[in-house]
């Protein structure tokens, strides 16, 4: 009956699923706020950073950062908020990639690692992005306002890897390994969007290859397609695929049966037994 199948929607709606669409949006609003820092940050770093703060002169680089510290600041701030935000994309898309392919509560333990990485490499990328906001600043001032000795142990504390993520190991080759995790998971039910993860994942680890062992034309090659290309795509891809609402039931009960081709019979009332004809 009708009434059945509303009634079921509506116990459906207010019951667990309401609550995983409820999370799916903050997922979506994630993703398309990851996909704008994205931009943002290209445009921070490669637009508004002076060249000599990509360079490998320190002295220039401070310098110049003292000069105009705008763009690396911004960056940075683009990386604390998008770390911060990430996960929650990320977990919301397996869940739904789990519903999608009908294996919801039994996760495959390539997704369950995504999610988990995806969650401690954005908290990661966040403190990335704050050891820069403030560390770079206070480096840089000491760079001025030092002598011969405190110049050269800021030099060496400037080159250092970064002690909360090294090399850019979480914001570069973490994020480049989730996204080719559910980039494969995708496949099935989203192959443009699989595709979109898997070139991203593929630069991202790229990325990570040449900024660890310094080959800046490749660090700005990788880095410009992730962060203006590939990482907008995959971000607001997966901001729509979680609008998506897939809370409609698919089919109607058993009960109901629609045949758009056919023409449905009308029964006329039987004549009462006393009638005359």
């Amino acid at each position: 009956m009708a009434g059945e199948w509303l009634a079921a929607i509506v116990t459906e709606m207010g019951g667990r699923t309401m609550d995983d669409r409820t999370f799916e949006r903050i997922g979506a609003i994630s993703a398309a706020t990851v996909g704008l820092l994205s931009l943002l940050y290209a445009i921070a770093y490669l637009g508004i950073t002076p060249p000599d703060q990509r360079g490998s002169d320190i002295d220039k680089f401070f310098r110049s950062y003292l000069a105009h510290p705008t763009g690396l600041r911004l960056a940075a701030v683009c990386l604390v908020l998008s770390g911060l935000v990430s996960g929650a994309a990320v977990v919301a898309l397996v869940e739904r990639v789990l519903r999608a392919t009908g294996r919801e509560g039994r996760s495959p333990t390539s997704l369950t690692w995504a999610a988990v990485v995806a969650v401690v490499g954005g908290l990661a990328t966040s403190a990335h992005g704050l050891a820069d906001l403030v560390g770079v600043d206070k480096l840089a001032h000491r760079y001025a306002t030092g002598d011969a000795a405190a110049r050269a142990a800021v030099a060496v504390a400037h080159v250092a890897p970064s002690s909360v993520d090294p090399r850019g190991l979480a914001t570069f080759a973490a994020a480049g390994l989730v996204a080719l995790a559910v980039g494969l998971a995708l496949r099935s039910t989203n192959p443009r969007l699989g595709v979109v993860g898997l070139v991203l994942g593929g630069d991202m680890v790229i990325l990570f290859v040449a900024n660890a062992v310094g080959i800046p034309v490749l660090v700005l090659l990788t880095g410009g397609l992730a962060s203006v290309i590939l990482g907008p795509i995959w971000w607001f891809g997966i901001a729509r695929l979680l609008l998506a609402d897939t809370s409609m039931p698919t089919s109607m009960p058993a009960s109901i049966t629609v045949d758009s081709g056919a023409t449905t019979p009308v029964r006329t009332p039987a004549a009462p037994e006393n009638a005359t004809a």
